[in-house]
């Protein structure tokens, strides 16, 4: 029977004041209702081919889901490497999902969280998952989560949840709400939740309100999944650390963790262990590095040596490194090499002058003047007129102490080479103006800097005129698109400048100051239109560039590691051209003596030692202190930087060493296992196109209306407007206009939920070959379940029968094939209805019970033995949260925790006996007779 177009059993009917009343249940949605009898109509008798057609191939699309061992490859919007599915296969297989991503830097971690994150949902694992990352990564980590998996995450950044919690705290006790409950997938900075034991002005009830509201109510929250990228970042200096007493709690108490970072071990072994305690305290509560044996459970590591692309061609490219000198010529840029030396002269004696008066801070402004000079002279003109500025009006002190510390906080020591001006023009601001006789000098600079830019073309520029075009032309693209980094916007904006009105270059920029959404709407601009991107580092960060492949570094950092960094933005997966990288250097014996030890006798010792300079041993090793010490050296006092440079080199060898013994005990995927067959699976997987023939199919028994566009096919689906859909993941990541149906989509989910199986009784079509002769007979397809509380194996199995009862299982397989593909394989000549319908049936499933008798005991044997191996890990998963809970530091939480566990597994032994027993379930999905 049928109710309102849907396919319905009825379980009962009642007669209620005069009403006959029918209880049904809707088939493709299994729901219960009651309804009038009067409304349900008798189906249609005449043979819809596209009805048939469309049955066949939802069995067809349910078969091959049911074979693949894995998901999340076929249900995201990215075809994964094979060094990812790799990845996935392994965390998957684990006996606890307790993992460190350890991939090289640019081999996709993100992606490979996003594939276990799907993988779990999928299999019902994970139903809230909490993501801590860099405060700099939050954005990029949402777009990639949608973008490529469909999945929404909210972003909970700290003035997010101080706003709610002072919003809580106003409620009464019982009315508290747990913000962390609110949404179910959340990405959260890396310091927002770090317990804190004091505050200056804070009493001790400030102190627990603050803890209540962030690490604890995270802990009510019950997540399921938690990642930490940049876990090198929260190991600390010891385990009392604010950041590293979060991560502990956390991957204490949420039973499945990830953790994320290229650079886990940081050439320290207490470290790394610090690091690998957060996923199982037990297993690495030794001493010294752990062995490869001990890490092979917990650690996916795959290097970009190793990596292949879908091809079987190694991933990267190789990528060509030149660092050139650019000379002053002592005609066109005389006055630019008079004022180099001048402000060099003005540097020396005020770092001198703050060191005599230990004014650190004002020597730091003098060192940050040299390296403007070396960047631009639009760069040095802007800084000095802001200095002079500022001495010209109020001579306030410097307050070096509070300086100081405003440049920890913003991570400035960490990362000197980060957007240098929007800590440069707050030094400048409060800087010390105590020096009668410098504004004179300053005065002075100023001029000749204006008269330079008035009268000369910078030298770095005119070099890099000449070789843009010199470039297009070895190249044969006058489209060719250039990177370009700069570490002061004074440069950038210089350089957008110069390059569009003289070079009549499509510039777009992108610098510190920007939104991320900003950066985005630039970076599009780049890709579509645009030739040059003129970009700070900060901005560079967390954006990918592939579509362009030169690299041209127009000033220098002091680390070498930020170089890499950048390029780092072209030379990622799915790069199709050689990297070009140019280092541009001024003409001048300060910067070369530095870039001379970290370019070229740093590269030297890794060659000998055979590390890649590209990896991220660099991140490891170097201390941007040190690196500031050479470069102060080269600039005060050039006798003494050899000396100084050689004992530097000798400190990295020694790093370099440490890093080596401590990078070899990471277990790696090895080459071998890195093929491209699985890959191959989900990129020529023929769900996509089975999907549209599918869709097809049931559009046409629908009687709704479709066309097809240059951007995909276009229709109404009930319930929803009229919409392009594409069934090409490339597609829809490329256009924006079609809406992706993949497996998962709530469309492609009601049209498979559609394709009811047989009902006893139902009528069964007569049809006939539309080309050529076939034996009569009978052929049906079915659907084999066997499953109990812990698993499901199912196979569906087409069956052709004779009147005489011949079995053909190649034709069956070819009726199945065919019918769900060709819409004019067949015709409808009848039905087959009542008793003998009926009769028919019977015969058909007995048949059936037979043909699959061998295959549903090998189905329970693989049950009944997955089943042990279940019961035996629940155990020890059980045990292992019992150890870990017994570790969380708050006292109330880590008992009620526990309770809780308690009963879990008390229930869980109680019912085991229950849930182990398997049930089997055969089902008729489609039954043809063959004229």
């Amino acid at each position: 029977m049928k109710y309102q177009n849907r396919y319905v059993e009825i379980l009962s009917t009642t007669s209620t004041f005069g009403k006959r009343i029918a209880e049904i249940r809707i088939l493709s949605t299994g729901e219960v209702r009651c309804v009038p009898e009067a409304d349900l109509e008798i189906p249609d008798t005449t043979v819809s081919v596209n009805e048939l057609a469309f049955k066949a191939m939802a069995a067809r699309i349910r078969n091959e889901v049911k074979t693949q061992i894995m998901l999340a490859p076929f249900e995201s919007n990215i075809v994964p490497l094979p060094h990812q599915i790799l990845a996935l296969e392994k965390v998957m297989s684990g006996q606890f999902l307790r993992f460190l991503m350890a991939d090289e830097v640019g081999m996709g971690k993100t992606i490979e969280t996003g594939l276990v994150l799907k993988e779990l949902k999928l299999r019902g694992v994970v139903k809230r998952a909490l993501i801590i990352v860099p405060k700099s990564a939050m954005l990029q980590w949402k777009q990639e989560l949608k973008k490529h998996f469909n999945e929404n995450f909210h972003i909970y950044d700290t003035d997010y949840i101080n706003t709610l919690t002072r919003t809580f705290t106003r409620l009464e006790a019982d009315n508290e709400i747990n913000i962390w409950t609110q949404h179910n997938f959340l990405i959260v900075p890396m310091d927002a939740l770090k317990p804190v034991e004091g505050r200056q002005g804070w009493n001790r009830e400030k102190v627990a309100e603050h803890n209540r509201y962030r690490i604890q109510s995270v802990l009510d929250a019950d997540f399921d999944l938690l990642v930490i990228d940049e876990c090198h970042k929260v190991g600390g200096s010891n385990a009392g650390v604010g950041r590293y007493q979060m991560a502990d709690i956390l991957c204490s108490a949420i039973p499945n963790v990830m953790l994320l970072s290229a650079t886990p071990h940081r050439g320290k072994s207490d470290h790394f262990r610090r690091i690998l305690r957060l996923l199982d305290n037990d297993a690495f509560a030794g001493e010294g590095a752990p062995t490869i044996h001990e890490l092979e459970p917990y650690v996916v590591r795959t290097e970009k040596r190793q990596a292949i692309d879908y091809t079987g061609k190694l991933l990267f490219n190789k990528r060509l490194t030149e660092t050139i000198e650019v000379k002053y010529d002592t005609v066109r840029h005389r006055k630019q090499q008079r004022l180099y030396e001048a402000v060099s002269q003005y540097v020396i004696s005020g770092f001198n002058l703050a060191r005599q008066t230990r004014n650190t801070s004002y020597g730091f402004v003098m060192i940050l003047f040299q390296r403007l000079m070396s960047s631009s002279t639009q760069a040095i003109l802007e800084a000095m007129q802001g200095r002079a500025e500022r001495l010209s009006g109020e001579r306030g002190s410097l307050n070096a102490t509070n300086l100081l510390a405003g440049m920890t906080d913003s991570d400035y020591v960490e990362q000197l080479e980060l957007d240098f001006e929007a800590h440069l023009n707050s030094m400048v601001a409060e800087a010390e103006a105590g020096y009668a006789t410098e504004l004179e000098q300053l005065q002075g600079l100023v001029r000749d800097a204006r008269d330079c830019l008035a009268t000369e073309t910078d030298a770095k520029v005119e070099f890099l005129m000449d070789k843009l075009a010199t470039l297009k032309r070895a190249e044969n693209n006058p489209d060719l698109k250039f990177l370009l980094f700069t570490e002061f916007t004074s440069t950038q904006s210089m350089l957008r400048r110069v390059l569009t009105e003289q070079g009549g270059y499509v510039c777009e920029a992108i610098n510190g100051s920007m939104a991320f959404e900003q950066r985005i709407d630039a970076l599009k601009k780049f890709k579509e239109s645009a030739q040059i991107l003129v970009s700070t580092d900060a901005a560079g960060e967390s954006l990918n560039m592939q579509f362009a492949h030169i690299v041209i570094n127009f000033d220098m950092p002091w680390n070498p590691m930020v170089v890499e960094q950048r390029i780092g933005r072209v030379d990622r997966i799915g790069q199709p051209y050689e990297v070009l990288a140019l280092n541009l250097l001024l003409d001048n014996s300060i910067d070369r003596r530095v870039y001379e030890v970290i370019e070229t006798k740093l590269t030297q010792i890794m060659t000998e030692m055979g590390i890649d300079k590209t990896s991220d041993v660099l991140d490891s090793t170097l201390e941007t202190g040190r690196l500031s010490q050479l470069y102060l050296t080269s600039l005060l006092n050039p006798s003494r930087f050899e000396a100084e440079s050689e004992t530097w080199l000798e400190d990295i060898k020694e790093k370099l060493r440490d890093y080596q013994s401590t990078e070899g005990v990471l277990p790696i995927l090895t080459s071998v296992a890195i093929t491209t067959e699985k890959a191959d699976a989900v990129r020529y997987s023929p769900l996509p196109n089975w999907l549209e023939t599918l869709t097809k199919h049931y559009l046409k028994t629908k009687a709704i209306p479709y066309t097809y566009t240059t951007a995909g096919v276009s229709f109404r689906f009930p319930g929803r407007n009229e919409q392009i859909y594409t069934y090409d993941v490339k597609e829809g990541l490329n256009n924006p206009i079609p809406e992706v149906l993949s497996l998962q989509h709530e469309i492609v989910q009601t049209i498979l939920a559609d394709a009811v199986p047989c009902s006893d009784g139902q009528p069964i079509p007569r049809v006939q070959l539309n080309t050529g002769k076939s034996a009569a007979g009978w052929w049906s397809l079915w659907q084999l379940m066997v499953k109990n509380e812990f698993e499901e194996q199912q196979i569906i199995y087409p069956l052709f029968c004779t009147p005489d009862g011949d079995r053909y299982a190649a034709f069956a397989q070819d009726i199945w094939s065919k019918l769900s593909t060709e819409i004019d394989y067949l015709k409808g000549v009848g039905v087959i209805e009542g008793e003998a319908a009926k009769d028919v049936m019977s015969r058909q499933s007995t048949l059936a019970e037979e043909t699959l008798a061998d295959k549903y005991a090998d189905m329970e044997a693989t049950m009944t033995a997955n089943t042990e191996i279940i019961r035996l890990n629940k155990e020890r998963a059980f045990s292992f949260q019992e150890r870990q809970l017994a570790r969380v530091g708050i006292e109330n939480i880590r008992q009620a925790r526990l309770l809780r566990l308690q009963r879990e597994r008390a229930a869980w032994q109680a019912n085991f006996d229950q849930a182990r027993q398997i049930i089997p379930d055969l089902r008729c999905l489609l039954m043809l007779e063959l004229t």
